[in-house]
């Protein structure tokens, strides 16, 4: 019987192929679709260089960000996510691989827990999936063998380290018009990714000026809200922990 591992979750949030890296030398550009107010007007004619790093340092200073989306793994297989992440590397949310199965996911005190659905273990353990489930029943599970699994996915400081002004700012980006995104007024710069797909992030009108969303067609779109609100996680009871490597 297969261990179902923790590194299933351990997931390249951020590797969508940000960098944009495109061919097109237009550089900024103040036209494009959609009115806005004129904080957005303003802002749209902010030098692309500039509108990068505005960016880079509004995500920098952030402790906590909800990421909510989707991407494609490098198996081809797409990932949805729901998760809130912290800069001391607590997380929860849920997480559903498609073809694979859900789970609902928690990071705390650099230790890694995981609940999932009938079908994940039925994807992981075969035939002996209702030994398992029958194991398992309804508690978080973790691995002491790997207690920090996931938590790469969980380190905000991780996730941003791959978050520079060159990803939206790079030689071939340009704004291309403004956006409502999520109730707040967006310029959107396009781009190219290192696979060579168009993309489009959403970077708020007003400072501070976070990144609100990145579409990259054919490898997902993530969104980005409820900066810094405050995210407290709780350690499951030990009664409420099933040890993976009790399986073996």
């Amino acid at each position: 019987m297969r261990r179902p591992a923790l590194s299933l979750a351990v997931l390249p949030l951020l590797a969508l192929g940000l960098a944009a890296c495109g061919d097109d030398d237009s550089g900024s550009d103040g036209g494009g679709s959609g009115t806005g107010s004129s904080s957005t007007r303003d802002y749209r004619d902010t030098p692309i260089d500039e509108i990068g790093e505005d960016v880079e340092e509004a995500m920098d200073s952030l402790e906590t960000v909800h990421l909510a989306g989707n991407f494609i793994d490098d198996e081809g297989q797409k990932i949805l996510m729901d998760v809130t992440v912290s800069r001391s590397g607590d997380c929860e949310g849920s997480m559903t691989i498609e073809g694979v199965g859900s789970m609902e996911i928690i990071s705390v005190g650099g230790a890694s827990y995981f609940k999932a659905d009938d079908a994940f273990w039925q994807s992981q353990g075969g035939d002996q999936a209702s030994v398992i489930t029958g194991l398992i029943g309804d508690k978080w599970t973790t691995d002491s063998t790997d207690p920090e699994g996931f938590a790469e996915l969980c380190d905000l400081d991780e996730l941003l380290s791959e978050l520079s002004s060159d990803d939206v700012a790079g030689d071939g980006s340009k704004v291309t018009g403004t956006q409502d995104v999520g109730g707040k007024e967006t310029v959107t710069v396009s781009f190219t990714s290192d696979d060579g797909n168009a993309g489009t992030a959403y970077v708020a009108a007003d400072d501070p000026h976070y990144l609100l969303r990145m579409d990259v067609r054919e490898e997902g779109a993530m969104g980005f809200s409820r900066f810094d609100e405050p995210l407290d996680v709780q350690k499951p009871a030990d009664a409420e922990i099933f040890d993976l490597a009790s399986l073996g």
